[in-house]
């Protein structure tokens, strides 16, 4: 003879129900929503020559030019492949005061639309017997551009620190970032999203180890 299943136990009822919720609501989070800010973290000073390819592509887009000799300096910025950058307001740069200047902008700094773009905004440093320019013993400023992929313009940023002018230590580079939807704003210093990955880490954990752990993570 046959039996009937037995009626399970209203805790377990409630566990295992928990655990599907938890589940449903697990899998959502975890499918990857389109990334959006693409960073690179790097630390490289800049000597003679740096060659930016912000999305790795292989494709070379600034070209950063960094010297100095015998108390004279200078640190440039080359756009390339009809890439611009974000201007400085002041032209106060060079040896020459109509050199047009980089900006040498702050953390959160909106970049995009509406931005003055220019390809000769070069001059970022400049020194002989003393200095002028945007970026002259400048911490952690950043330099906004605009540039082409795939015949699309997308903005982003490079963090630039320029010191003093000694034996050639001139200039660092400490990330760079790109917004990968064409024609979107980035802020000066975004690095994408980070806490959101540790959040969806945390909720995955939980569910590995059951409705109970989940709970007492939240």
């Amino acid at each position: 003879m046959s039996k009937d299943p037995s009626p399970l136990s209203g805790r377990l009822t409630q566990r295992l129900l928990a655990y599907a919720t938890v589940a449903g609501a697990a899998a959502t989070c975890a499918t990857p929503a389109p990334a959006e800010v693409v960073y690179t973290p790097v630390d490289r000073p800049i000597h003679s020559n740096y060659f930016l390819d912000v999305n790795n592509d292989g494709i070379n887009d600034f070209q950063i030019t960094s010297y100095d000799y015998s108390d004279a300096g200078e640190v440039q910025v080359f756009p390339m492949q009809g890439n611009r950058i974000v201007p400085a307001a002041t032209a106060t740069c060079g040896p020459r005061s109509y050199s047009m200047a980089a900006a040498a902008l702050p953390a959160g700094a909106v970049i995009g639309q509406g931005k003055p773009f220019q390809a000769r905004a070069n001059c970022m440093a400049f020194s002989l017997y003393g200095g002028n320019g945007p970026w002259f013993h400048k911490a952690d400023r950043y330099l906004g551009f605009a540039f082409n992929i795939n015949g699309k313009e997308h903005f982003g940023w490079a963090r630039i620190t320029v010191g003093r002018f000694i034996f050639n230590k001139t200039a660092t580079i400490s990330g760079y970032a790109y917004e990968t939807v064409p024609g979107k704003a980035i802020i000066a210093g975004d690095e994408g999203n980070a806490t959101n990955v540790s959040a969806q880490s945390a909720t995955l954990g939980a569910l590995a180890a059951g409705a109970p752990a989940l709970n007492s993570w939240r």
